[in-house]
């Protein structure tokens, strides 16, 4: 598991269901869960994947905040395969 990730702040890429990248948002890693089930393929298996909590979530735009599909603003369960580290002292590099 990837305790690591609690309290550094990411970038998470955001993508439509068909793998279309939307964008991304800023965050702070404040918690992680291993192996949740997150849905069902094709044929009906459960797919699981290891997520991690993200608060103190910003859009770009100060006006603009963040709503996760429960209604909640700047905060939401994440993919970690779909995360960035932000390192304030190196270059911002998309790494996927």
């Amino acid at each position: 598991m990837r305790y690591d990730l609690i309290g550094k702040r990411v970038r998470v890429h955001l993508y439509t269901r068909e793998g279309w990248l939307l964008g991304s948002i800023e965050g702070r890693v404040a918690d992680v869960a291993a192996d949740v089930p997150v849905g069902k393929d094709a044929y009906g298996n459960e797919i699981k994947k290891d997520l991690a909590y993200v608060v103190d979530i910003t859009t770009g735009d100060p006006n603009v905040p963040y709503r996760n599909s429960a209604g909640e603003e700047n905060e939401g369960w994440f993919a970690i395969q779909d995360l960035e580290v932000i390192e304030e002292d190196k270059p911002k590099l998309f790494v996927n």
